[in-house]
């Protein structure tokens, strides 16, 4: 069985970057964990948000793979947010943000809820497609029971997309997913309908209309929610069970608690 649909995957890891409607506002190296200045207007601006992304979340991720940071507006609500392999070894990346939408100096409590879920779910991608998790690979089709394959290569079999995919990706909604590659994602409009129908006929199994995108989204919808959300006591349905998926991780666990305390202020 025919799986991966390359062309699908570039829509979705790289629109952000190349919308025609966005005001791209400059692009900063990082070395060391820290902005490299450009000696532009911007900069301050660029460290500001680096500074706080940092701050939140885990450094020996962050400041061991982050190596450019983008700031661009495409306007609220639209992209907020990407992030994009540097290189095929997995262990460079860039990280872009909206300036509109990712605002922490606002009074407006759901812009701040936003702001913090989306560099939670940027994050997240860095966490599920790292060197470590992810190894580069030739293939570009993937059979039936090997290990998931993704833009940026294969999966190692216990990272933690390769399990979420064996655990929550199978049978007649991966048939389905794959018959909606197949036929319906050679243009980005096709893909996104389909997908919001596979999304509202399973809507148990996806805790947004977003993760039914493909199964690096979902699992870092799930993990959002994970971060962000209580811990489900009594999980009744697919969608709470993967935000319980991360609990068996004492690591992801630990990343939890110290992005929760450092995003306290924003969500309170």
């Amino acid at each position: 069985m025919t799986k991966l649909n390359i062309i699908f995957l570039f829509f979705f890891f790289t629109a952000f970057s190349q919308s025609t409607n966005s005001e791209r506002i400059g692009a900063w190296d990082v070395r060391g964990g820290k902005i490299i200045k450009n000696q532009s207007v911007s900069d301050e601006l660029a460290m500001y948000y680096w500074e706080e992304f940092s701050r939140i979340f885990p450094k020996e991720l962050t400041q061991k793979y982050i190596k450019r940071i983008v700031l661009m507006t495409d306007g609220v609500d639209e992209k907020t947010g990407a992030l994009v392999a540097l290189n095929s070894k997995n262990d460079k990346w860039q990280l872009e943000i909206d300036i509109r939408d990712v605002n922490f100096e606002t009074k407006d409590k759901r812009r701040l809820h936003e702001s913090v879920y989306t560099l939670v779910h940027e994050f997240g991608h860095l966490l599920t497609l790292n060197r470590t998790q992810i190894r580069p690979t030739n293939k570009n089709e993937q059979e039936e029971g090997e290990l998931y394959l993704t833009l940026e290569g294969e999966a190692y079999k216990d990272s933690y997309l390769n399990r979420f995919v064996t655990l929550f990706w199978k049978g007649a909604l991966l048939n389905r997913w794959d018959v909606i590659q197949r036929k319906y994602c050679y243009t980005e409009a096709n893909c996104v309908e389909k997908l919001y129908d596979l999304y509202l006929n399973n809507s148990s199994e996806f805790l947004t209309d977003y993760a039914a995108e493909s199964p690096e989204e979902d699992i870092v919808e799930s993990w959002t929610a994970f971060v962000l959300r209580p811990k489900i006591k009594r999980p009744k349905t697919i969608a709470h069970k993967k935000i319980n998926f991360f609990y068996q991780f004492p690591e992801l666990v630990e990343y939890r608690r110290i992005i929760r305390k450092n995003t306290s202020m924003y969500l309170h």
